[in-house]
């Protein structure tokens, strides 16, 4: 029986895209009442009726002839109706078969039907009103209505016909006319004929589905109690002979001999006959709706019924009017608002038309489906104007409502598979990137329609998310911050939608550094789930991307990262902070130490205040818990004498670390006695016996110090030498400061000092004696200052500037700053301002040291109070003023006693500018001469006196001190430091004035012949700070560019000799002997050399460079360059270095010269008679983490050397060799020596290491059965390991072409690698339940080996991904074979399933995996190395062009039968889609790609996991048209299966979709549907 519309079925002439009407389950009675009845039906309504909808039910009184309900209808059959459903919540169903909901004026208890609606013919609507299911009782509601209204309500309409529906309702008309308002009209007089609805489905024979007129003699219509109670059911008559089971039967046949091949007879032709009858034999009669060409006026006609609903498609299916096509014909629905349904109807017929004209044109079937698909892209770009236009008119009347019709319009043609996907999603993305941000919101509402179909493929989803992120990084500029802040959250939820749900989309090889930051903004990174998927994106896009920048390649390693900590620590001066990030940088607390040990020793760093720092930094360590006693021992045992290493700065960090009871002296003593140094005289422990010496003794206990002396009297070093220098060291300095240490010294003789070779416990013993000495050297009980009497301060020191001068010189001398630190302590409590002033410079001349020892802010503050002291009872000096201030200036939070100390500088200088002139000033002449004896005198009191001084007499003064200065009076005897001085004090009289006096002079001194005595001025000139250093070599600057000056200059390039000299500092041995004038001028140079080190570095060069010119460069303009330089290199090692290197490529043959002696210095190299290749290798053997800026200046010079003489490739060899070497000591020096090299010495270089690695043989086979048998080869991985990790650190040097012969070496080592993997997988197979336990081993060494060269290559194809780009001249075939052969050969590897499963392992944190096995492996963080295999070929895809992904894709389906399992793997559709269906045409494809194995393999592969055959197929694949619409949904199982099975491809049966058409013309075919017969699993079969 065929189902009946109230079932539930849907109807065969119903329009599919019907809109369904929620309507009443009931019949509703408001649907026919008249327009007064409706609104009395109003109030007691408890939810509002549904507007603009389809009635439930279709009143017959309404019909189109509109005849009087007095008059009987158009005789006709009655043919269906549905029975009353027994309760309330069931109903007729509503016109388009679907059932229907009760609705909320519906009666729950309603009444059950007595009748039954069939039986005979209804001829009138009022012969029905007795059987209306509950007419016999009213509700309360109706009975309301009538008591109301005075007649009875109207009774409820028949139901629609199954395939008949509604017109719909007009938009005003809410009701439907009842019959008193339906006009009165003629009954018709012809006899009613029954007619077959011209819509009803036709089957076979020429029967129609569901139309049976009531005769009396259809058995639906006998009516009995079975029938009543259980209804019609169309039975087929079933033999009762048929058993419950066939084991009788079967069991039966199988007894007997010829039982089994009778039985798969029996099945095989039952298969056959079900195939048989289950296929479609009959020919498609489907034909489009013909075209005609018609007038104007009928056109527009046409095309306004089309707009018209309640005109059906199958009258207009007649004819439809050529003409329209392409764009005009979506600007023709969207100006007649077609609905969208009947659009595409439209757009249906006419590319079936003219996809059809093509085939009528007589052409071969290759230039039809030409053809066809050329018509689909031009279709599809009519689609693409039509909505490009809609776009930009955005902001025209109607704009809102024509965009989302056209919106709808074209994603209805989309997912209709009318157009060209790859083409119309191409262009959808291609709009969103040159979209402005003006457009960008429409696009992304667009986005969600196609969302689905871009992510469906990496070669979408990449594109969409750098549109996205590119589009976020503009709106997210600070100037759309604010206006577009909708568009950024709508921009950052997408964004995040991708990270999250489409991770592997992500993925961008080439613009993740540009957008990592956007990518972290747009998600929450307090969410754990964020957190871990943004840590995976970034790890795997980290894996496959290529640094092309040197520095990036050339990272620091650990050590070097805690030396430039080391290094920041002398500048920020925050030991904590940096304690506690080398903790956190090495975790080998031995190495770190050592680290620091040799970072205060090395020379390549200066100053003393590496050893406070060290001290520190140790003293920090061990209050964490490090144990730095035997870190220290153990770093002193390694360590000897090494020459390398300045030993007097480690013994000075043990000797600090003792006085403050760090380190344990007592465990040394114990562990020298275990050693057993004390009774050896070996030279190996002189390094031990050395620090015994040198250990200090003043706070240790009694038993200590006498096992020390005993250990040193048993090795041979008697304790009395020891007391005899240090009584020597006190008779010298008791005999300078004789008013200190009188008393406590036998004899005052003044003695030589002894060498300088002192041990540090002698150094300390003498400090503790000076510091004893000061603190008990106080003045008086009583003092008079400014001639007032005031009590004394017993704590007030007595010390003058000469005993402050020579104790600041013994220190110095010693290096003990932290006992210089607390003699400066006490010289606060002093009242001399010299001294204070002295004090003041001592800290700022160690303000590094001082700051790391933390006294700096102590010092400062008691000089200050010191000054207010000074400054209550008098006067204060000027000279401390200036001293407080320059020092004050570099302490950032002392910046208000700085401003509070320059109003006082301020007060003093305008006090003496604006006091009147002194009597003395009135007669110049003979007031102040400097031939008068008492010269001096009268100077003091002028400048002493308060008074005021005129121009004349500054003048008068100016050029008696200058002559003094330059020699000229000899009888005044005054130092060049007291002349300067007195300068200094004439200067805040009249300070513009005296500038330009000092600079009128200067001038003139400088094109004198009397010049020689600059040397001697400049000095304390600078001291007392009439002059400044950078404005002196400011001024002699400006003077020699100048051609007229500087012709008047007499010998320039003496006097950029002198200027050199001027600025190196005295060397160690020196007399440092400095009153406050010299030390201020040390002290400005210094500040000079860290400031203003370039400008160092340009005059050296300059006066090497001039004096070449001149003279030749003597010996003392060699020493005194080489001296400042090296001081440089050593203060800002990594800035110097880079000067230096401009230098040399300058071709500045004197300053390289120099530059030469100063590396030798430093480094300590060979002689320079050597051969030069020679010298670079040891210079290389020589680089550790300290000299490797000055290895890499020298190696340069080498390589200058060598371009000149054409030694070949000496340095090459030598370089290539120290790599190797340092890589393999885990060392990565060799990377900062290279980088300096030339770029085509770098690739020269990273060749080499190619060419090894791949000379290294993936596996190491044994004798015998080759198949099972891998022997461990860790050396051979552990070498390719190497060299790949010097291909990697040098990859900067692949030119951005690529190197084309790298490509098709790794396409063979991956091929090689897959077929290793096929033989092992297929002795597999051969051996089940055979294979010995040396066999499992060998699988294990085998599958690690495995691992490690697939990782190898992997990181190789990631160095040399632009080598597999296809270049002009090597032919395109060629390029694409190995592209698709490489493709195979990682999908092959990685998707291969090992009895292990190591690929799915976690790689370590060097990019290898782990060496052991998977049961103890214990997964770091990383990414899958499956994953990591999957993203590579990802990144290889997207340079590639669609033939090699296509090629790939066909492969892997047709011709390689053991991994049809990943067919249906999402990873691999995903990146290797779209892939054309090879259903879909017929033209034959481009040959295959070979198999990457089939040149070795002789047998098939099959997997262990694997049940299909290993048979071959010589089927191809078909069509390499991608833009012909397949018909078939893309993400469709069966849209990706297709078997080949003896000879035949099976696969989806694809209608194509122009001919997916309902109502395609109006007479219905046998074999016409509209119905996709992919819905029922069809498949077209093809031999």
């Amino acid at each position: 029986m065929i189902p009946h519309s109230s079932a539930g079925v849907q109807q065969w002439g119903h329009h599919p895209l019907h809109a369904l009407n929620p309507g009443a389950g009931r019949t509703d009675t408001a649907s026919a009442l008249g327009p007064s009845d409706l609104q009395l039906e109003k109030a007691p309504m408890s939810a509002p009726q549904p507007q603009l909808r389809q009635p439930a039910v279709v009143d017959l009184t309404t019909h189109s002839g509109d005849t009087s309900e007095r008059e009987p209808p158009s005789k006709r059959l009655r043919l269906d109706l549905p029975s009353v459903a027994s309760t309330g919540d069931a109903s007729p169903a509503s016109g388009n078969g679907e059932p229907r909901n009760t609705p909320s004026t519906s009666t729950p208890t309603a009444k059950p039907s007595s009748l039954s609606w069939r039986g005979r013919p209804v001829w009138s609507f009022q012969a029905l009103i007795s059987e209306i299911p509950g007419s016999g009782g009213m509700s309360e509601e109706d009975a309301a209505a009538v008591a109301q209204s005075g007649k009875p309500a109207s009774p409820p309409p028949f139901p629609v016909l199954p395939w008949k529906y509604a017109p719909p309702e007009a938009a005003g008309n809410k009701s439907v006319k009842s019959r008193d308002s339906s006009p009165a009209k003629k009954v018709q007089t012809t006899p009613y004929h029954i007619e077959c609805p011209s819509v009803a489905p036709v089957l076979k024979g020429q029967k129609v589905a569901d139309f049976s007129p009531w005769t009396g003699n259809h058995p639906e219509d006998v009516l009995n109690e079975q029938t009543a109670k259980q209804g019609h059911y169309d039975r087929t008559q079933v033999s009762q002979n048929e058993s419950n089971t066939a084991r009788p039967s079967l069991y039966a046949q199988l007894k007997h001999r010829s039982g089994l091949q009778m039985l798969s007879s029996v099945f095989a032709a039952a298969l056959e006959k079900r195939q048989s009858h289950n296929l479609v034999n009959a020919p498609s009669t489907f034909k489009p709706p013909p075209r005609v060409t018609l007038t104007d006026n009928k056109r527009e006609a046409w095309l306004r019924d089309l707009a018209n609903p309640s005109v059906p498609l199958r009258r207009l299916s007649r004819t439809i009017p050529h003409g329209i096509r392409g764009k005009a014909l979506l600007d023709q629905c969207l100006s007649k608002w077609i609905p969208v349904n009947r659009a595409v109807w439209l757009a249906k017929c006419v590319g079936a038309n003219e996809i059809r004209a093509f085939k009528r044109k007589g052409t071969s079937g290759a230039v039809v489906i030409g053809l066809e698909a050329k018509w689909v892209r031009e279709w599809t770009a009519h689609v693409q104007q039509f909505l490009e236009g809609l776009v930009a008119a955005c902001g025209t009347a109607d704009w809102k409502m024509k965009m989302t019709y056209a919106v709808g319009l074209t994603a209805r043609l989309f997912f209709e598979r009318l157009l060209d996907d790859e083409q119309y999603l191409g262009w959808f993305l291609s709009s969103l990137e040159a979209a402005s941000l003006n457009t960008v919101p429409v696009w992304l509402l667009m986005l969600g329609i196609y969302w689905d179909s871009i992510m469906r493929y990496r070669k979408r989803g990449r594109r969409l998310a750098e549109a996205l992120l590119e589009k976020l990084r503009q709106v997210t500029n600070p100037e759309h911050a604010t206006t577009l802040r909708p568009l950024v959250d709508r921009l950052s939820l997408h964004i995040r939608t991708l990270v999250v749900e489409h991770t592997s989309s992500v993925i961008l090889p080439n613009s993740w550094a540009k957008y990592k930051d956007l990518v972290l903004s747009c998600l929450n990174m307090k969410d754990n789930t964020h957190k871990a998927i943004f840590q995976n994106v970034a790890e795997r896009n980290a894996r496959i991307q290529l640094s092309k920048d040197r520095q990036d390649s050339g990272q620091r390693s650990p050590q070097q990262r805690v030396i430039h900590l080391f290094d920041a620590v002398c500048s920020t001066h925050d030991v904590a902070s940096a304690a506690a990030a080398c903790l956190k940088t090495i975790d080998d607390k031995s190495l770190l130490v050592t680290k620091l040990l040799e970072w205060t020793a090395t020379p390549f760093r200066c100053g003393l205040c590496r050893v406070y720092t060290a001290v520190r930094l140790l003293r920090k360590w061990k209050m964490s818990g490090v144990d730095i006693d035997t870190y220290i021992l153990s770093f002193l045992t390694r360590t000897g004498n090494r020459a390398s290493l300045t030993m007097d700065n480690i013994y000075h960090v043990i000797s600090e670390l003792v006085r403050s009871q760090t380190f344990s002296v007592g465990r040394y003593l114990q562990w020298l006695m275990a050693k057993g140094v004390s009774s050896s005289n070996q030279s190996d422990h002189s390094i031990d016996l050395y620090l015994l010496k040198q250990l200090p003794m003043t706070r240790l206990p009694d038993h200590v110090r006498n096992l020390r002396n005993t250990l040193l009297y048993r090795a041979g070093v008697p304790a009395t030498l020891e007391d005899s220098t240090i009584a020597e060291l006190k008779a010298s300095i008791a005999g300078r400061l004789p008013n200190i240490f009188g008393n406590e010294v036998e004899h005052t003789m003044v003695v030589e000092s002894p060498s300088l070779d002192l041990t540090w416990a002698v150094k300390s013993e003498i400090g503790q004696w000076l510091r004893r000495g000061i603190s008990g050297h106080c003045r008086n009980a009583t003092s008079a200052m400014a001639g007032i009497t005031v009590p004394a301060d017993r704590n007030v020191s007595r010390l003058t500037p000469d005993e402050f001068y020579h104790i600041r010189d013994v220190l110095e001398s010693f290096g003990d700053l932290s006992m210089l630190a607390d003699v400066v302590k006490q010289t606060t409590s002093c009242d001399d301002n010299i001294v204070l002033a002295s004090a003041a410079d001592t800290v700022n001349y160690h303000f590094d040291s001082f700051c790391v020892i933390g006294a700096t802010s102590d010092l400062f503050r008691s000089l200050v109070e010191s000054y207010a002291r000074l400054k209550r009872l008098g006067t204060p000096n000027l000279d401390l003023v200036f001293s407080l201030i320059e020092l004050g200036l570099r302490l950032p939070q002392e910046c208000n006693t700085v401003a509070l100390l320059r109003q006082d500088l301020l007060r003093i200088e305008s006090k003496s500018a604006l006091a009147a002139p002194s009597p003395l000033s009135d007669n110049p002449s003979t007031a102040i001469n400097e031939a008068d004896p008492s010269f001096r005198s009268k100077l003091d009191q002028l400048l002493s006196s308060g008074g005021g001084m005129d121009e004349s007499t500054m003048a008068s003064i100016f050029a008696s001190l200058t002559n003094i200065l330059t020699g000229r009076n000899e009888d005044v005897k005054l130092s060049a430091n007291e002349t300067c001085r007195y300068l200094a004090y004439l200067r805040p009289f009249h300070p513009k004035h005296f500038d330009a006096m000092l600079v009128r002079w200067v001038c003139g001194l400088l094109k004198s012949s009397a010049r020689s005595t600059m040397p001697h001025i400049l000095p304390p000139l600078i001291g007392v700070g009439c002059v400044t250093i950078h404005a002196f070599v400011f001024l002699v600057k400006k003077l020699l560019q100048s051609e007229r000056i500087a012709s008047k200059i007499p010998n320039p390039a003496r006097l950029k000799m002198d200027i050199l000299d001027l600025l190196v500092p005295p060397a160690p041995g020196q007399s440092r002997y400095f009153d406050l004038v010299t030390y201020r001028f040390h002290l400005a140079q210094q500040e000079f050399l860290l400031k203003y080190y370039k400008e160092t570095l340009d005059i050296i060069c300059d006066a090497l460079s001039t004096n070449a010119a001149a003279a030749g460069i003597n010996s003392e303009l060699r020493s005194s360059a080489t001296t400042l330089l090296r001081l440089l290199l050593a203060q800002e090692p990594e800035d110097v270095v880079q000067y230096c290197l401009q230098k040399i490529s300058a071709q500045h043959s004197t300053f390289t010269s120099v530059l030469q002696d100063t590396l030798d210095q430093l480094l300590q190299s060979v002689s320079l008679h050597d051969p030069q290749v020679s010298m670079a290798e040891n210079v290389i053997r020589t680089t550790d983490d300290f000299s490797l800026p000055f290895c890499q200046l020298k190696l340069q010079v080498l390589s200058n050397a060598e371009s000149k003489e054409n030694m070949g490739d000496g340095i090459v060899d030598v370089m290539f060799k120290a790599a190797v070497a340092d890589t393999r000591a885990k060392g990565s020096n060799w990377i900062g020596l290279v980088r300096l090299m030339s770029p085509n010495s770098v690739q020269q270089i990273r060749e080499r290491a190619e060419k090894e690695f791949f000379a290294v043989p993936l596996f190491a086979e044994t004798l015998g059965d080759q198949s099972l048998s891998y022997a461990p080869n860790t050396e051979a991985l552990e070498t390719a390991k190497l060299y790949l990790t010097i291909i990697d650190k040098l990859a900067y040097s692949i030119p951005e072409a690529g190197v084309q012969s790298v490509g098709p070496i790794l396409v063979e080592k991956m091929d090689l690698l897959l077929h290793k993997l096929v033989v092992m997988q297929t002795s597999l197979v051969t051996r089940q339940g055979v294979v010995s336990d040396q066999a499992t081993q060998s699988r294990a060494n085998f599958e690690r080996a495995l691992a490690f060269w697939f990782s190898a290559l992997l990181r190789m194809i990631v160095i040399h991904r632009t080598a597999f780009n296809v270049p002009s001249s090597v032919p395109r075939a060629t390029v694409v074979q190995d592209q698709s052969r490489l493709l195979v050969s990682i999908f092959c590897i990685s998707l291969a399933r090992l009895p292990t499963n190591i690929l799915r392992l976690y790689p370590t944190a060097d990019y290898f995996p782990h060496p052991i096995s998977s049961e103890g492996y214990r997964p770091c963080p990383g990414i899958l190395l499956q994953t990591h295999a999957l993203d590579v070929a990802a990144s290889l895809i997207d340079t590639f062009p669609d033939e090699s992904r296509q090629q790939c894709a066909r492969f892997l389906k047709d011709k390689c039968p053991p991994f049809l399992q990943f067919q249906n793997d999402n990873r691999f559709s995903y990146l290797l889609g779209p892939v054309p269906d090879a259903g879909t045409s017929n033209i034959p494809p481009p040959a295959s790609v070979p198999s990457p194995a089939a040149a070795a393999a002789s047998t098939p592969t099959p997997t262990p996991s694997s049940g299909l055959p290993p048979g071959s197929s010589t089927q191809q694949a078909s069509s390499t048209l991608s833009g012909i619409p397949t018909g078939v949904s893309e993400d469709c199982v069966a849209s990706r299966l297709r078997l080949q099975y003896r000879g035949r491809t099976i696969g989806p049966y694809p209608v194509r979709p122009w001919e997916l058409l309902e109502d395609a013309a109006p007479i219905v075919g046998v074999n016409d549907t509209a119905v996709n017969l992919k819905f029922f699993d069809a498949r077209r079969v093809r031999a």
